[in-house]
């Protein structure tokens, strides 16, 4: 029978033993030179060196079959990170919505309350401005004094120290989103370093089935067929094994081969490095162990038939070795493409590694940007609510100042109108002091008559006043400032005026 089968998964021939019949007349073994099977010695002994080959081959498949392992190990903690970091970014992207709606609530109110203080300071300071130009009426002042302004007659200072105090708050209040905004600047920065991490992790995504690209076969499949090139190489390997067997058989059942074979060997390269030795093999010393198990042919049939065998597969031992190195070279394109993709895992998962190390940084942080929200809301409020009270006191502040220069208004109308009432008082007066004198002229004439009538017939003395004029009445305005003693003055002054009248 053959030594060398080359597997039908391979795709290598098969080898049959001779189409002729070995005991045919036309194969004669004694015919077959010894150099030849010397020669098909030596060459069996070259092609021993495949070993180096098969146990390459058998490397490169133990090494695949680690990176298989440790690529499907990698590829599902890869995907159980990413889908784990990419829920936790969106929660983290929920977080930052919220403390962006918050500050853009916050900053919306803080425009709308600058919006309402310029409002309420402009009216202020235009009620300010009108006090401050309006003239006060000199009828109001004590004569000779310089003039003076409604604004004047205010304590002003009370509006400076509100301003104040208003732009002090604003100030804070910038302070207080100014900090919030650099939190969420430095939350906006981290997140991006959070992204720019996932997405260098998802560059080179590893695939359940192992496979880089769309031309690179997956990873299980490169692995199959680095097994079974190895186990084809195994096999050969142990064909030529066998044929290399019945070559030193048939050499040793040939007259003079063994010398020939040990010559021939000995004039090879020495430092060629092939792991078998001719002389060690056919040495007398190890006779014994090849006898234990290969045994001379003593049937001349069976050695024609051995003789035939070895003729015919040393046909194909180059083949087989060829079929070797290509199976070899096959086996490291697909190690490298194997290689490649497990580096590629390799690269995927310490991305991921990197990311989620951004993540746990993320996660240290959040909670100090979390409680820098609830510090701005409350110290937001806080202030909020100290600028509408002091808005409140502007806009009394500012009712008061109007109340004040409409009362001034008003205090012109009054005077104007008590001017209007005493004048038409004096008007009273003196047209009542024209009807008094007209009725003193009239007594006087009655007077007159009655002492020419009748006085000559009555004694002086009967009426000491009866020639005394009519009594006098001076009508004198007093002033509602005048104290006691003035008005006592003033008496004083009609009554002495009275008895000036009747003397």
């Amino acid at each position: 029978m053959a030594t060398f089968a080359s597997p039908a998964s391979s795709g290598s021939r098969s080898v049959s033993a001779s189409s002729r019949d070995p005991s045919s007349a036309e194969f004669n073994p004694d015919d077959v030179p010894v150099e030849l099977l010397v020669r098909h010695l030596l060459e069996a002994k070259r092609a021993l060196s495949s070993i180096t080959q098969v146990m390459q081959a058998n490397h490169l498949t133990h090494n695949a079959r680690q990176m298989h392992e440790e690529s499907v190990i990698l590829t599902a903690q890869t995907a159980f990170l990413r889908h784990n970091i990419a829920e936790q970014q969106r929660i983290l992207r929920k977080v930052r919505r919220g403390m962006t709606h918050v500050y853009e609530n916050g900053s919306k109110e803080f425009e709308d309350l600058i919006v309402t203080l310029d409002k309420a300071n402009n009216k202020l300071e235009s009620t300010l401005g009108m006090l401050r130009t309006t003239v006060v009426e000199s009828i109001f002042r004590p004569p000779g004094e310089e003039a003076k302004y409604l604004l004047d007659f205010v304590d002003e200072n009370s509006v400076g120290g509100m301003q104040n105090a208003l732009k002090e708050s604003i100030g804070e209040l910038q302070a207080i989103q100014k900090s919030f905004d650099s939190d969420l600047l430095d939350f906006d920065t981290y997140l991006r370093k959070l992204a720019a991490a996932i997405k260098a992790a998802a560059t080179s995504p590893p695939s359940p089935s192992g496979s880089s690209t769309i031309t690179s076969p997956p990873i299980p499949r490169l692995l199959a067929s680095l097994t079974n090139h190895s186990h084809d190489m195994a096999e050969h390997l142990a064909s030529l094994t066998k044929h290399f067997d019945l070559c030193v058989l048939a050499v040793r059942d040939t007259d003079g081969g063994v010398a020939l074979a040990r010559r021939r060997a000995a004039e090879e390269d020495p430092s060629d490095g092939n792991p078998v030795s001719i002389s060690g093999v056919i040495a007398a010393q190890d006779l014994k162990q090849q006898q234990s198990h290969m045994t001379l042919p003593t049937d001349p049939r069976e050695r024609a038939e051995m003789l035939h065998v070895v003729l015919q597969d040393a046909s194909q031992v180059n083949e087989v070795v060829s079929d070797i190195q290509r199976w070899l070279q096959e086996m490291e394109a697909d190690f490298a493409l194997l290689k490649e993709q497990t580096d590629s895992a390799r690269r995927a998962y310490a991305a991921t590694i990197m990311a989620f190390h951004v993540l746990e940084e993320v996660g240290c942080r959040l909670q100090s940007y979390v409680a820098a929200q609830a510090e701005f809301v409350q110290r937001w409020a806080g202030e909020r609510e100290l600028i509408e009270e002091r808005l409140g006191e502007m806009e009394e502040l500012g009712r008061f100042y109007e109340g004040y220069a409409s009362a001034y208004d008003s205090l012109l109308l009054e005077v104007e109108r008590r001017r209007s009432v005493e004048d038409r008082i004096g008007a009273i007066w003196r047209k009542a002091k024209e009807s008094v004198e007209k009725l003193v002229e009239v007594d006087k004439k009655e007077r007159e008559h009655f002492r020419q009538e009748i006085g000559e017939y009555l004694p002086t003395d009967l009426w000491v006043g009866m020639n005394g004029p009519v009594r006098r009445w001076v009508v004198v305005p007093v002033e509602i400032r005048m104290d006691i003693r003035d008005t006592i003055v003033v008496l004083l002054k009609l009554q002495y005026a009275d008895e000036m009248t009747y003397s």
